[in-house]
């Protein structure tokens, strides 16, 4: 007697072994947001083998149709299998569709094809299609609910391994054994988990402890795309804990290293420095999704929310007790954690224009207790929008990581001056001469010859202006003229 279970989403029995086939949705490009081009290669296929719809789009469908939330794909690429036929015959029919066809892959070809602007990855499968073709092709597929496939023929969802069931229940389990063939997929679930909150399954876990030291196996380039797509979604904490979980942690060292690093109670009841980094990177993607923040301008601030006390670790947090009361400081943590961030980033293999805009966001975020609870200087101010890169998008980043880090601190969680700070920010760049008062010409003008003493008097012009020690062009080069005064007197 063959044993049963009951899909989840349609009620029926169906077997503990075998492809399950579950009724489609009743407006299928709808569900699956199939645009038209779509829609019009699949039916190209059809004349051809037998083709299914796999990989996001029917993951992303699932979830969304018992009511989760779905975060929306950055790519819309279609996946599709197509058994029974051959490369060649799929390429014929495409092409006669007017579709762009180029081939990819060495191990396992893949046809990356383009029609009316709609992306499709097409890969062939020799074998007629039927429910062993289809599990054989299916058990190679890292989790369950990537495992799924959509008949467009029947309009029917194809299920060998629980998937339907693990997408209702958000549940992130290893399709088979094969999950190993490529260690990244470790990575894969990570980001999966924050941008869909998914929960891991035990067994996969520990499937992943084992991969640990394969790590070296996964070219360099495709860490970052993984990284990144963490930061893009919702569920940060969540992510970070699988990282632990798994022992994977130990390729992010400076991460790993925030693990139960204690932090004083009084400021950060919710306990030590991973538990803090976790709830600021939720508060900073909650922030970003609420506020429309989206592609890097929401990596950036994510990322800085996870790694902004990367300082903490180690030397940089000291425990100590005074009067009876014991106390924990971790004074210049935001430079070292800068440097961390840096090093950290680098290696994941963040573009540069990342990493440029990460670190100062991390470098400045204790700025913002300067002022001890008063209104910030217009100087104060001034000096931080230009160690920030002098721009309103990375000042209104720097606010977004301060205000996570004071949103992530549990019961101690409240607003943020920074966003105060950015008013103040924001007033002063809109009436303001953009470049500051003083130029080069001026230095010019003055005798000056590019070089360090130019860079020099720039900076410190840069600072006076700060300061409001002149307000207009007129007082810049009134300035200039005191200060090489002055540096003449004290050369003499």
């Amino acid at each position: 007697m063959i044993d049963t279970t009951t899909c989840q989403r349609c009620g029926t029995a169906r077997p503990s072994s075998g492809v399950h086939r579950c009724p489609g949705p009743a407006d299928p490009a709808a569900a699956l947001g199939l645009g038209g081009a779509a829609v019009t290669a699949l039916e190209a296929l059809r004349a051809v083998g037998s083709p299914v719809v796999v990989g996001g789009t029917v993951r992303d469908a699932l979830p969304r149709e018992s009511g989760r939330t779905v975060p929306p794909s950055a790519v819309p690429d279609v996946d599709v299998e197509v058994y029974g036929t051959s490369g060649d015959a799929v390429s014929a029919a495409l092409r006669a569709v007017g579709a762009v066809v180029v081939r990819a892959g060495v191990r396992f070809e893949v046809l990356k094809v383009v029609l009316d602007g709609t992306h499709l990855d097409v890969a062939t499968v020799a074998s007629p299609g039927g429910d062993a073709s289809f599990t054989a092709a299916a058990s190679r597929r890292d989790v369950t609910v990537d495992a799924v496939a959509w008949d467009p023929v029947t309009n029917e969802y194809l299920d060998a391994f629980g998937g339907i069931d693990d997408a209702v229940a958000g549940a992130l389990r290893h399709t088979s054994d094969r999950f190993g063939d490529d260690p990244l997929r470790v990575l894969r679930a990570v980001q999966l988990v924050a941008r869909f909150g998914l929960e891991v399954d035990d067994g996969t876990i520990a499937l992943a402890r084992t991969l640990v030291g394969r790590f070296p196996e996964v070219a360099h380039e495709r860490v970052w795309p993984e990284i990144r797509k963490t930061a893009l979604g919702d569920h940060v904490s969540a992510a970070l804990e699988v990282l632990y979980d798994t022992g994977w942690d130990v390729h992010l060292p400076e991460l790993a290293a925030l693990r139960d690093v204690p932090q004083d109670p009084h400021w950060h009841p919710e306990g030590p420095v991973h538990v803090h980094a976790g709830l600021a990177g939720d508060a900073a993607a909650r922030a970003c999704t609420e506020d429309g923040v989206r592609g890097d301008d929401r990596v950036v601030v994510v990322l800085a929310a996870v790694l902004h006390d990367l300082g903490k670790a180690g030397s940089g947090t000291q425990v100590s007790s005074e009067e009876g009361t014991r106390r924990i400081r971790s004074l210049g943590h935001e430079v070292s954690g800068a440097v961390a961030a840096r090093e950290l980033l680098r290696r994941l293999g963040a573009p540069r224009a990342v990493v440029e805009r990460v670190v100062p966001l991390v470098r400045e975020h204790m700025v913002v207790h300067s002022a001890g609870g008063a209104p910030p200087s217009a100087a104060a101010t001034r000096r931080l929008f230009r160690r920030l890169g002098g721009t309103l998008t990375a000042a209104e980043a720097w606010a977004r990581v301060c205000e996570a880090d004071s949103q992530g601190r549990g019961p101690a969680s409240g607003p943020s001056a920074a966003r105060e700070w950015f008013a103040v920010m924001l007033r002063d760049v809109s009436t303001r001469r953009r470049g500051g008062l003083l130029t080069g010409r001026d230095l010019l003008d003055a005798g000056l010859t590019p070089g360090p003493r130019f860079r020099e008097v720039l900076a410190a012009a840069a600072d006076a202006e700060d300061d409001g020690v002149f307000t207009d062009v007129g007082g810049a080069r009134e300035w200039l003229r005191a200060h090489l005064a002055g540096g003449a007197q004290r050369d003499g």
